[in-house]
């Protein structure tokens, strides 16, 4: 897993090479909304997607994460499915009600039946690599090809194309720096319960860390966003306070947070530290947003590996979901 997480960044300029030799045509009607359907990995790259395209889209965008579709996907609606095996229960059902509503269908996997339904159907896929065999190592394939299907659509502008070159710049400048923060930041998560707080935008980020600790080093983590956090959550940390000291509070800044949220962040640390809670920091680098969250990302990435080696955790093994899997497919 050390491996895939280091390539990463390789694996963003491919991924680019990827989406501008795409040949992807959506004949569909102007889009009323946008639905990017997908689990696990596929699914949080959706959620970043969501975030960023927020205030550059002028249609709502949601990520569906299940069998089913909201009432209003219809001929309007353009729907993106995301699977690495192209084989995940959940999205195919969710592609079929996608299809029985007649919205544009567009597919990104490496293969299964959603290539086979985009081929039979001739409908607008791209196609990326499944050699790691490690879905949660391909979010930057997922991540890139959803922008590129909302760029074919008609909906998003080439801006992103310059922002993601920008991106491997600065994650190629910051990796020393960001393989140190990450080193120091497992050492404080092991033996703890990691609890993750971000900025409503970037709170997708912080999924992705709390799923990368989940597989890779087998600890749970709690996530949570702020401002909501401070109308429910901050109130929590009072019992049972046997529990104080388990938990190490990590909150993830970055110069998009709204200044009200800053300050909130600020805040709710007094709050904590005045609990003896540790809180610790770290602040996103980047002169833009898809910057900043790409730098989280990686930093997450190698947060994971470096604890998975301190908790003795295979990374590459994933047996609880793999019995699920077996299990619910006999059924």
């Amino acid at each position: 897993m050390k491996q895939l997480v280091e390539g990463f960044i390789q694996q963003l300029r491919h991924a680019i090479e990827i989406g501008e030799r795409a040949t992807v045509t959506f004949a569909g009607p102007p889009y009323a909304n946008v639905v990017l359907a997908g689990m696990g990995s596929s699914g949080v790259g959706g959620n970043i997607v969501q975030s960023y395209v927020a205030d550059k889209l002028s249609v709502p965008v949601i990520v569906n994460k299940g069998y089913s579709l909201p009432a209003f996907v219809s001929p309007n609606t353009l729907f993106i499915a995301t699977s690495f095996s192209g084989n995940t229960e959940e999205t195919l059902s969710a592609v079929r009600e996608a299809m029985e509503a007649e919205a544009s269908v567009g597919f990104i996997t490496t293969g299964g039946e959603l290539l086979r339904m985009a081929q039979e159907n001739n409908m607008p896929h791209i196609v990326v690599p499944g050699g790691s065999g490690q879905p949660r190592a391909s979010l930057g394939y997922f991540l890139v090809q959803q922008l590129y299907l909302l760029y074919y659509a008609g909906l998003l502008d080439d801006t992103f194309k310059t922002e993601l070159s920008q991106s491997v710049n600065l994650l190629e400048e910051q990796i020393g720096s960001i393989k140190v923060q990450a080193s120091a930041l497992a050492n404080a998560f092991q033996g703890k319960l990691p609890v993750l707080y971000a900025s409503d935008a970037f709170e997708p980020v912080a999924l992705r860390l709390q799923q990368q600790l989940n597989e890779n080093a087998k600890q749970l983590a709690h996530v949570n966003a702020l401002p909501e956090m401070n109308h429910n959550e901050v109130e929590g940390w009072q019992c049972p306070e046997k529990l104080f000291g388990q938990p190490v509070v990590l909150t993830m800044k970055t110069s998009y947070d709204h200044p009200r949220v800053r300050l909130r962040m600020d805040l709710t640390k007094k709050v904590l530290e005045q609990k003896k809670q540790d809180v610790l920091e770290v602040e996103a680098v980047g002169a833009t947003l898809l910057e900043q969250m790409l730098y989280l990302v990686h930093l997450s990435d190698w947060v994971s590996v470096y604890l998975a080696e301190l908790n003795s955790a295979n990374p590459n093994t994933i047996d609880s979901i793999n019995y699920l899997k077996g299990e619910i497919s006999k059924v």
